[in-house]
């Protein structure tokens, strides 16, 4: 050890009085300049999204050409450290000052380390160009800062013991950098083939995954994000002491007997060996430490909690969006997804929209999205055994954003979102659906060849995993065994009988769906009463002979239909609907509620109650006021009425236009009082970092980083140069 501190402190003097050391680490700064200029313009750019996570995870994780220049100022450190005493004799004296080959090595790599750390002290300005210009009033993510500066040092100290190798093995510096240079970038770029050709991760997915763990870039930026990795930890320990061995046994040639040659390269090839198993293990059991401020690299306990239930394997389909604005959400959603792969629980998988399986109109019908707004918005679909669900963009995250910028994220709900979809498919709590027939309803199981039945609901309910069925309220006990009773748009009355039943299902706790039919009834009045007046006025609700019109919401291609985006009120049943989904009302009856009932879609304050059916529609005294309601629940047990039961048959739903299968899956769990799982999951505001600073702003930080600080640098190194060879002149004067 004496030995060791001697050659470094020898060696870190020598250095430090070397111009070359100065010009390099100018070289350096000039690089993170470039790397921190990029970081500033996607910052400061309001026309770009802000990249979420650690700030200094975009200005470490860098590009290929900011990291090629990174490996030259490597190669350039650790290439002179023996290659160039060796050229003048100055090894051999080393050597026969009683110290080893393995203490002139290891002293001559800490003072090149050291050097390297040093010059990363200048870059802490760039925290002080972010503290001046940041948007938010957000503190600082300490932790992860001082883990990313040390994971950068202590790799780049592991690179350096490879550099110091290649000058080990030549005998000029010339060559010692030509060496040292291939074998970093082999090895940088041999962890960049799964990004290089993502065709790799399909075809040889295991191969990837390993490339990917010795991904010098992936290490990186998982340290940067605060998230001290053991796979990463073992990495770069196994990097530093392979090369640290290799280059003692280089040093060693010509010196030692070729059975000491041999017997210290068997040891080298052990420790490679030894750093590839732990490596392999350390990667399998994902051990990991959060060191960020917000536990942002963790799961929540909740959703381990779902993970760790799962009775069969669950598939993350990410649908990767085309809106180039919605990358940086898309990353924390494969981030996380990563998370949840890695209990083994869980696959992942990413698409392109146009390579979805099932095509995107399929899945966008599912999501209750149309087709462009899935394709261009992405999305995330779960798949648990034959269930599959869609998680939508605005489930993942609340966007805001305004004309001509990049969407902002307010907070993300990305790990709440998903595991509750899996929570809600795996603990679904069964649910029958009983129909009323005989009264001209629209059928959940008979296809009707006009498309006027409710057989996409009742394919929607049954893929849920639901059970449907027809019963005769005729008979004994017909409602035995039902959760939801569904009465769609029957045009002939029910009888006191059936209804009393009905009044009485529902009085028990069950639930009671009644959609009024909004159709003509042939050769009868231009609006059919259901026979359920009484059980619905009971619980506050009316359908009165009325039509709901508001050209607010009207649609110039279908007369009669009202399209649904913001009229949805705060309920379980409209759920993530609010401006964020269309539900089509085709001539939709008018809803009354009173005393406590609740409107659930209410058209907005232009609309009225037409009860004239025999001319052009015009709001006259006659008519209801609006806001005229289109569905409501009762103020006592769980009963729902809805004004149009056309406007759910199949061919309403039919082109995706509208979500209200959907939105009739919701309303048939909550009458049911089957609610999802609730998890204890929050979501959270998201680490983005916004710069404000106006153009000339910019290109001076540019101009700073890029140049003003590698002058400064040079600037000072040449006068601690000038002042140490005056300094030795003035004492050589004296002696």
């Amino acid at each position: 050890m004496r030995a060791v501190y001697w050659v470094w402190r020898r060696e870190l003097a020598i250095t430090l009085r070397a111009p070359i050391l100065y010009v390099i680490g100018g070289l350096f700064l000039v690089v993170q300049g470039l790397a921190f200029a990029g970081l500033v313009g996607a910052l400061s750019d309001p026309r770009k999204p802000a990249p979420l996570g650690a700030l200094l995870e975009g200005q470490l994780a860098g590009t290929l050409l900011t990291w090629v220049l990174q490996l030259v100022v490597l190669t350039l450190l650790g290439m002179r450290t023996i290659a160039e005493e060796r050229r003048g004799g100055g090894w051999e004296l080393l050597l026969t000052a009683q110290v080893s080959e393995r203490a002139a090595v290891i002293g001559k790599w800490l003072a090149a380390s050291t050097v390297y750390a040093l010059l990363w002290i200048p870059t802490l300005a760039y925290l002080g160009v972010v503290a001046m210009f940041r948007q938010d009033a957000g503190g600082w993510d300490l932790a992860s800062i001082v883990c990313g500066y040390l994971a950068a040092i202590a790799l780049g100290a592991a690179l350096l013991a490879w550099a110091v190798a290649a000058s080990a093995a030549t005998s000029t510096t010339l060559a010692a950098g030509g060496l040292g240079f291939s074998l970093l970038c082999t090895w940088f770029l041999v962890g960049e083939l799964p990004s290089l050709a993502p065709d790799l991760g399909a075809e040889h997915p295991v191969l990837a995954h390993a490339l990917q763990t010795i991904s010098l870039r992936a290490r990186l930026t998982s340290f940067a994000r605060g998230e001290i990795e053991l796979v990463g930890v073992i990495v770069i320990v196994a990097l530093a002491l392979t090369g640290l061995s290799l280059a003692v046994v280089l040093a060693c040639v010509g010196r030692r007997r070729t059975r000491e040659l041999r017997a210290r390269l068997l040891a080298t090839l052990n420790i490679a060996a030894i750093g590839v198993f732990a490596t392999a293990l350390a990667a399998r059991s994902g051990c990991a430490w959060d060191a960020s401020a917000r536990h942002r690299n963790s799961l929540d306990p909740g959703t381990l909690a779902v993970l760790g239930e799962l009775e069969q394997p669950a598939t993350l389909i990410v649908v990767e969006p085309t809106y180039g604005a919605l990358e940086p959400l898309y990353a924390e959603v494969g981030r996380i997804a990563d998370k949840m792969a890695q209990t083994g629980h869980v696959t992942v998988r990413r698409v392109d929209p146009a390579t979805l399986e099932g095509g995107i109109p399929a899945t966008a019908r599912l999501a209750g999205l149309q087709p462009k707004e899935l394709e261009s918005g992405g999305g995330v679909v779960v798949e648990l055994g034959t269930q599959r669900r869609v998680v939508g963009v605005f489930e993942l995250a609340t966007l805001e954003g305004g004309a001509g910028t990049a969407p902002q994220i307010e907070s993300l709900a990305v790990e709440q979102a998903i595991a509750g979809t899996l929570a809600e498919l795996a603990q679904r709590a069964p649910v029958t659906v009983c129909a009323t027939a005989g009264h001209g309803e629209l059928s959940l199981d008979e296809a009707d060849k006009q498309g006027a039945d409710w057989i996409a609901i009742g394919n929607r309910l049954r893929g849920d995993g639901m059970t449907t069925r027809l019963v005769d309220l005729s008979q004994v006990a017909p409602l035995v065994d039902c959760n939801v009773v569904v009465v769609a748009g029957p045009i002939r009355e029910l009888e006191p009988t059936e209804a009393l039943a009905l009044d009485r299902f529902a009085s028990r706790g069950g639930g009671l769906l009644v959609a009024a039919a909004s159709r003509p009834v042939p050769n009868g009045p231009d609006l059919a009463a259901t026979g359920l007046e009484g059980v619905l006025g009971g619980r506050g609700l009316g359908l009165p002979l009325a039509v709901a019109i508001d050209p607010s919401l009207a649609i110039r291609e279908v007369p009669g239909a009202l399209m649904i985006t913001s009229g949805f009120a705060k309920h379980p049943i409209n759920t993530s609907f609010v401006d964020r989904r269309r539900v089509l009302f085709f001539q939709p009856r008018a809803v009354t509620v009173t005393r406590g009932a609740q409107p659930l879609v209410t058209a907005t304050a232009a609309s009225w109650g037409e009860t004239s059916f025999h001319a052009q529609p015009a709001k006259d005294e006659a008519d209801l006021g609006g806001p005229i309601v289109l569905a409501a629940v009762g103020d006592r047990d769980r009963v729902l009425a809805l004004g149009s039961a056309e406007s759910f048959s199949s061919a309403a739903l039919e082109g995706g236009a509208s979500a209200g299968d959907l939105w009739i899956e919701h309303a048939v769990r909550w009458l049911a009082n089957k609610p999802a799982p609730a998890l204890a999951i929050g979501a959270r505001t998201p680490d983005q970092v916004r710069l404000v600073m106006t153009d000339g702003e910019r290109r001076a930080v540019v101009a700073l980083s890029v140049a003003g600080i590698p002058v400064a640098w040079l600037i000072v190194g040449g006068a601690i140069v000038l002042w140490r060879r005056r300094r030795r002149a003035g004492a050589d004067g004296a002696s």
